[in-house]
């Protein structure tokens, strides 16, 4: 009985471990992740879209439309912040006039 506790025990302390290491690992990559965006100067369409106040679907009209500039990777759909705000002001200012 006592290897049976002792091996409950270890289990334990190793799911813990093993629990710690993947939330780190997980904080890591976010953080990473945060990083590049800022570094390259592109975001994608949901950070985009809360960078501009509206909603991804939004965003993904305006893109569709053709009244945001966008990169596309593959499947991914980057933006950057500054040729977006241009476009949609030389926009407002064009759509005053």
């Amino acid at each position: 009985c006592v290897m049976h506790s002792t091996s409950l025990d270890f289990d334990r302390i190793v799911d813990g471990l093993v629990e710690r290491v993947a939330d780190r690992v997980v904080e890591r990559l976010a953080q990473q992740k945060q990083q590049s965006e800022r570094a390259d100067g592109l975001l994608d369409e949901p950070s985009m879209a809360e960078h501009l106040g509206v909603s991804p679907q939004s965003l993904e009209r305006m893109r569709k439309a053709g009244s945001v500039p966008c990169i596309r990777v593959g499947r991914r759909v980057l933006y950057r912040p500054a040729a977006v705000l241009d476009s949609l002001g030389s926009k407002a200012e064009g759509g005053a006039a």
